[in-house]
């Protein structure tokens, strides 16, 4: 589970060094266009956290589930 939290921090570094560059670029008087790269890796970002975090909420939900059902027995 700790790995999960970790490699899904590790994910968000990479999409904030892009998104950054990105609005700044969106935001500009002179806005020019975001490089379809950029998209794609943002995008892979994305799914990749979601997945982590989804992965990290079922692990949470599972083992307390778990605790719940040993405290009644």
């Amino acid at each position: 589970m700790e790995k999960l939290i970790i490699l899904r921090m590790f994910f968000c570094f990479p999409l904030v060094g892009l998104l950054v560059p990105d609005a700044g670029i969106l935001l500009s008087n002179f806005p020019g266009k975001v490089p379809v790269v950029h998209v794609v890796i943002e995008v892979a970002l994305l799914v990749c956290i979601a997945l982590c975090t989804a992965a990290i909420a079922y692990g949470k939900k599972r083992n307390q589930n778990r605790t719940n059902e040993a405290s009644f027995s």
